[in-house]
């Protein structure tokens, strides 16, 4: 991956974290879903601020787990559900 794009990838995840986000990721199809939320302090839902897609690259990968962020696999692969695809039921 090219080292300027990492420190702005890098750079990004930082902020969020200096300011109180959670940051989730998801493996979709090898592609990198976060999703950075804010939680506020006390009984209050939590509110989605912002949603990108990353490279799963090695170097975000250790990027991500460096930082706490751990990336989860139950979203990955070309079936992550139970059963048929709604379009396969087509009749």
């Amino acid at each position: 991956m090219d080292p300027m794009l990492l420190r702005e990838y890098e750079a990004k995840l930082d902020d969020w974290l200096a300011q109180g986000y959670q940051v989730l990721a998801d493996d979709i199809d090898g592609e990198l879903r976060l999703t950075v939320l804010y939680v506020p302090a006390g009984d209050t839902v939590a509110k989605e601020r912002e949603q990108e897609y990353w490279p799963q690259t090695p170097e975000i990968v250790q990027l991500l787990g460096g930082s706490g962020v751990t990336i989860s696999r139950a979203l990955a692969g070309p079936r992550s559900w139970a059963g048929a695809h709604p379009e396969e039921s087509r009749e």
